[in-house]
């Protein structure tokens, strides 16, 4: 979470000091000489008020001040003569043994007054206040009560103003993510929900935590959001953020996630009938997060969005704010701004637009890798001049497939009807003739807001942009041509989208791939080593590529598995911390320990490809599989797991042989093996690489894809 000010809260009393406690109900004797000492310890003393204890003023002279009020139990010292046996015996209890003394004097007074002497018995626990009274306490409580210290009443002087100091810093714009532990912290000590005036900022702040990643942190603070409110709206807000948070913990969907998220969008259509529309996009940012969970969607072996996307989607594609964003946006004719031309890009030329040119804007998304061989195409080209747009000053807003309140706020806005104008975009476009856009992300959806009329628009879909809230947003009018990697994943935008798409154009064209990093030759060892390339993440599902390791293993020890890439991001998604933990402890097992090696992120393949016989697919969900297709064209034999998120569409068998794809482990295990011997090997090794040959090379996609984005026709496999 970004913030301008890092906003600090005191540090929270520990849970139990040497006689404090913050875990059970304690007596508490506050001492003083004169009153006027309590007045600079009343936070000190009402914080410990706020978790259960009870505190007795005890002093000698003068009155407490207005702000000890909410103490009622108080004591002032009475040294007087003794009237009854009992008292007596009181006095007599002392350890000096005696009850005479100088009333004036601390200690002799409250040895004279048996009631502050049996106020002392009873208490857990003394503290003094003033220098009379410090100085005195030892003596005055020995063998009658232990002493607190002032070290330990560290924390309690601000427990009081927690919520105070929360909404302060809330209404600054002061607050992040490490904010909420100990806020979490103090609360509990408070106990019960935070009170109804700090409610709307905690909503908001344990959304935006739950929005930007720091789902722990927001399940901290959920004891403390009241669920229960008068306003409908509100409470459908809560609603649904307390299944989102749920769902972030646990990793799986909230029983209540679905049905939550009907109440919202219908409340979300009561605030957008009375007009205001920034309230309806902080609601509708809620509502897309929630129904666009990555917990549902990204590393599961199914998701509703496949499955069933006209139920899943039918309250969101009926909801009046759900038809407003599919809205075509009003056009905008070229020369709208006169800003410089190549604001925010990097240009391969420093003159004018040339008439004989092409200029090509490229927007290279989330993962820019997947468009270097377009621009490299393009670049290449005498007629062409390419700008490549890297969102300067506002990548955190663009980048990425996150839900993000900005975005949404300015297309429902544009939607509306408002002009939505920003000066470098607009300044950017008007001077292209085609825009092309890899992936359906963040930044796609703002681009489209700003291309004028009569620019040319080719967008990329890949593979988790195809599940994500973002292509339910875009204005597809804008888009000429919309290209897929694979038939499968147009299957499934078509299933979402359906008509939404009617005047785009759809072609399906393989990703690119880089044949000077494929070698082909192979070293010895290869037909006992298999290579996966990109691994460290659920979706890839390694532990099923260690569950094929350790069967080989158990025919011929000498089965070995290569991983190529980097290890596991510490991630902020429950699932996905807790699949790292488990894939750790399954590769210490005995079948397959020794058996994996790890080589971390590389741009050099070819030594690792040429060693390595077989190439293994373990993936939940691939639009392509860039990776398993490098190894088939370098020679290693394919095992292509059936992607279970798009297996009900074939998705792995419409794009591969079908002797590649297998169903389960054992069939993996038997594909293997029965390719394990070189003969049997170099008949399927040769039949690979003919494949991708024909299949994802032939065609140059790099090339027709660079045709269809300058307004020639796709030359390769094209769908529509």
């Amino acid at each position: 979470m970004a913030a301008p000010v890092k906003a600090q809260l005191p540090t929270p009393p520990p849970v139990d000091g040497p006689v404090l406690s913050t875990t059970r109900p304690q007596r508490i004797v506050a001492l003083a000489d004169d009153a006027a000492d309590f007045t600079r310890v009343a936070d000190y003393l009402r914080g410990l008020t706020l978790v259960g204890h009870v505190v007795a003023l005890v002093w000698r002279t003068g009155e407490p001040d207005e702000s000890l009020d909410f103490l009622a139990l108080r004591r002032r010292i009475r040294p007087g003569l003794v009237r009854s046996s009992g008292a007596l015996r009181q006095l007599l209890s002392t350890p000096r043994g005696h009850w005479r003394g100088d009333r004036d004097e601390l200690v002799d007074a409250v040895r004279l007054d048996p009631a502050v002497l049996r106020w002392l018995d009873r208490a857990d626990g003394v503290v003094a206040f003033g220098d009379k009274a410090r100085a005195d306490l030892d003596t005055i409580i020995e063998g009658r009560s232990d002493r607190i210290t002032h070290t330990e009443l560290r924390g309690w002087a601000g427990l009081g103003r927690t919520w105070t100091d929360f909404q302060q810093a809330a209404q600054a714009g002061e607050l992040t993510s490490a904010y909420a532990e100990p806020l979490a912290r103090r609360a509990a000590l408070l106990k019960g929900p935070a009170p109804d005036s700090v409610q709307a900022d905690l909503t908001d702040y344990v959304t935006e935590l739950t929005r930007s990643g720091h789902h722990q942190q927001a399940v901290l603070l959920l004891p403390f959001v009241q669920s229960e409110v008068e306003d409908d709206v509100e409470l459908a807000r809560r609603r649904a953020l307390l299944a989102y948070t749920r769902t972030s913990e646990n990793g799986l969907e909230d029983p209540d996630l679905r049905a939550s998220a009907t109440s919202l969008l219908a409340a979300i259509d009561e605030v957008l009938a009375a007009g205001d529309l920034e309230r309806t996009a902080a609601l509708t940012t809620v509502a897309l997060g929630l129904l666009f969970h990555v917990e549902l969607h990204a590393d599961k072996e199914s998701t509703p969005l496949v499955e069933d996307p006209d139920g899943y989607l039918r309250d969101w594609r009926a909801s009046d704010v759900g038809r407003v964003l599919a809205r075509s946006g009003p056009g905008r004719p070229r020369g709208a701004a006169d800003a410089d031309p190549d604001a925010g890009g990097t240009a391969d030329h420093d003159h004018d637009h040339d008439d004989e040119q092409q200029r090509v804007v490229v927007l290279r998304g989330s993962y820019p890798q997947f468009s270097a061989q377009l621009v490299e195409e393009l670049r290449a080209r005498a007629d062409t001049e390419v700008v490549v747009h890297e969102w300067p000053g506002r990548g955190a807003t663009v980048k990425g497939l996150g839900v993000r309140p900005e975005p949404v706020e300015a297309r429902l806005r544009q939607a509306m009807g408002e002009d939505i104008v920003d000066e470098e975009l607009t300044a950017l476009f008007d001077q292209a003739d085609a825009v092309f856009i890899d992936w359906a992300d963040r930044g796609a959806l703002v681009a489209l807001m700003h291309v004028p009329d009569g620019v040319r628009v080719t967008l990329r879909i890949h593979s988790m942009d195809a599940l994500s809230p973002w292509i339910h947003l875009i204005d597809w009018s804008r888009v000429d041509h919309l290209v897929f990697v694979s038939d499968h994943l147009r299957d499934v935008v078509r299933g979402l989208l359906g008509d939404r798409l009617s005047g785009t154009t759809l072609h399906v064209l393989p990703n690119a791939v880089d044949t000077a990093r494929i070698p082909d030759d192979k070293t010895p060892g290869h037909l006992r080593r298999l290579i996966m390339i990109g691994w460290a993440q659920p979706v890839k599902d390694p532990a099923w590529a260690l569950e094929v390791l350790a069967r080989l293993r158990a025919h011929d020890p000498g089965w070995t598995l290569v991983l190529v890439g980097p290890d596991f991001a510490p991630g902020t998604v429950t699932s996905g911390r807790e699949y790292a933990a488990r894939f750790r402890e399954r590769l210490a097992a005995p079948d397959v320990r020794g058996g994996v090696e790890f080589v971390g992120a590389t741009r050099d393949l070819a030594p690792h490809l040429r060693s390595a016989g077989f190439v293994l697919s373990s993936s939940r969900r691939e639009s392509f599989g860039l990776g398993l297709v490098e190894g088939a064209a370098s020679g290693a034999v394919p095992v292509v797991r059936n992607w279970p998120i798009f297996a009900r569409l074939d998705g792995a068998r419409g794009l591969f042989p079908s002797e590649w794809v297998v169903d389960t482990v054992e069939a993996a295990v038997e594909r293997v093996l029965a390719n394990a011997d070189e003969q049997e090997w170099a008949r399927s090794s040769a039949t690979a690489r003919d494949e991708v040959e024909r299949r994802f090379l032939a065609g140059d996609p790099a090339r027709a894809l660079s045709q269809l984005v300058l307004g020639g026709s796709a030359e390769g496999p094209t769908g529509s």
